[in-house]
C-alpha cells in the first residue's frame, strides 16, 4: 500500500468538487440558452404560445427526445413558464429575448461564443496581445450587440444629458458617429419633433441602422451614411455626437476635431462620450470584470484627457460641461462643448 499523501483516497470531495460543478453548470445553462436564442425558440413560443411539447418541436425543429429536458431547463432558469401540459414565455424571457422586444438582448448573449470574440480565444488575447488589432466591431453580428448593450442605459443617458443643452429644443440637424447602430439618433429625434438626423457608420455594417431606424418609424427624418466625418461634405449640423468612435483615430485626432468643429454652425453643440487612457489601478470590483477592462483599454481608448480637450479649444469648441456616465466597461468621459464664433475672437 502506497503511503503517499497523493493516495486517490485522500483526494477531497467538497469543496473543490463543487467549484468544478459550478463551472460546469453556468457553462451549460449558457449554453442552453445560446442554442434557444439561435433557434428563435422565444420568439416563436412568444407568437405561437402557449404550446404543448410536440407543437413546440415541431415549430422549432428541436427534436421531441430532446424537449422535455430543455424545457425543464428553461423552466428552471425561469425562461419559461408552465400551466398545466403547455408552455409560454416568462416576462424575461419576453423582455430580453423575443426578438420584437424593444430591449432584445439575444445578439449580445450570442456574440461571446464566436470566433471573433476575445472571450472565445481569450489565451491569445492574454498572451500575445500585439497580435490583436482590436475587437470586431464592424459585423452584423458585433453591431447588434452592441446596440443592444447600449440600450442597457448608455442611449438614454447621453439623450438625457444632450436634452440639458439650452438650444437642444431648436435644434434642427443632428449628426451621429456612435458604432453604426444609430439608436443615438433615433433617441435624440424621438425627444425632439423637429430634429432631423445623419448616421454615419464608418466601417460597420449599416444594415443595423437602416433597421433599427425602420422598426422607430424614422426614415423620413434620419438618413444612414457609410464612412466617418471626413467622407462626407457635410455642415450645418446643431449638434454633432461622436460615441467610442475615435479610437481608430488617434493618431490623426487633430484632424477629427478640426473637422467635427467645421460640421458644427456656431453656437452648435458637440458631444463627446469616449474612454481615456489611465494608470493601471484596481476598481475595487469582481476580478472578471476588471479582466475585461484590462483587454478593451488596451484597444479602445484615447491616449489623453487634456490633449483631447486642448484640441477642442484649438478648433474653437469651447468646453461647457464634462461628466462620466456608465458604460459597459466602466465610466467613460463626457465632453459638452459649443462652438465659439470665430469672427467675433478675432480668429
Amino acid at each position: 500500500m502506497t503511503e503517499k499523501t497523493d493516495a486517490i483516497v485522500k483526494i477531497p470531495e467538497l469543496p473543490v468538487i463543487e467549484i468544478v460543478d459550478d463551472l460546469v453548470q453556468v457553462y451549460k445553462e449558457y449554453m442552453v440558452v445560446n442554442a434557444a436564442l439561435k433557434r428563435d425558440f422565444f420568439s416563436w413560443l412568444a407568437k405561437n404560445g402557449p404550446a404543448t411539447p410536440e407543437q413546440i418541436s415541431e415549430g422549432t425543429g428541436i427534436r421531441q427526445e430532446f424537449i422535455p429536458s430543455l424545457l425543464a431547463t428553461l423552466y428552471y432558469l425561469d425562461l419559461v413558464r408552465k400551466s398545466g401540459d403547455t408552455f409560454s414565455v416568462s416576462p424575461a424571457a419576453s423582455m430580453n429575448f423575443v426578438r420584437s422586444s424593444p430591449f432584445y438582448q439575444g445578439d449580445y448573449l450570442m456574440k461571446f461564443p464566436m470566433d471573433d470574440s476575445p472571450w472565445f480565444v481569450l489565451d491569445e488575447y492574454l498572451t500575445n496581445p500585439d497580435h490583436k488589432t482590436t475587437f470586431d466591431t464592424t459585423s452584423y453580428a458585433s453591431v447588434r450587440a452592441l446596440a443592444e448593450y447600449s440600450l442597457r442605459g448608455t442611449i438614454q443617458n447621453i439623450t438625457n444629458v444632450t436634452k440639458t443643452w439650452m438650444n437642444f429644443s431648436a435644434s434642427r440637424n443632428y449628426l451621429e458617429m456612435g458604432g453604426g447602430h444609430g439608436l443615438y439618433a433615433i433617441a435624440a429625434c424621438q425627444n425632439n419633433p423637429d430634429l432631423e438626423a445623419a448616421v454615419l457608420t464608418g466601417l460597420a455594417d449599416s444594415r443595423v441602422a437602416e433597421e433599427y431606424i425602420c422598426r422607430f418609424g424614422m426614415q423620413e427624418r434620419i438618413k444612414v451614411l457609410n464612412g466617418d466625418i471626413c467622407d462626407h461634405p457635410l455642415s450645418g449640423y446643431d449638434i454633432v455626437l461622436l460615441s467610442h468612435s475615435l479610437y481608430p483615430y488617434t493618431a490623426r485626432l487633430d484632424e477629427m476635431i478640426q473637422r467635427t468643429a467645421s460640421l458644427l454652425s456656431t453656437g452648435g453643440l458637440f458631444i463627446s462620450n469616449h474612454w481615456f487612457a489611465a494608470p493601471p489601478a484596481g476598481t475595487g470590483m469582481q476580478g472578471l470584470y476588471e479582466l475585461e477592462l484590462a483587454l478593451h483599454n488596451r484597444y479602445h481608448q484615447l491616449p489623453d484627457k487634456q490633449f483631447f480637450e486642448a484640441l477642442c479649444s484649438k478648433h474653437h469648441l469651447e468646453i461647457t460641461r464634462t461628466g462620466v456616465t456608465r458604460s459597459q466597461y466602466g465610466e467613460s468621459s463626457i465632453h459638452m462643448a459649443e462652438k465659439k464664433d470665430t469672427l467675433s475672437t478675432g480668429v
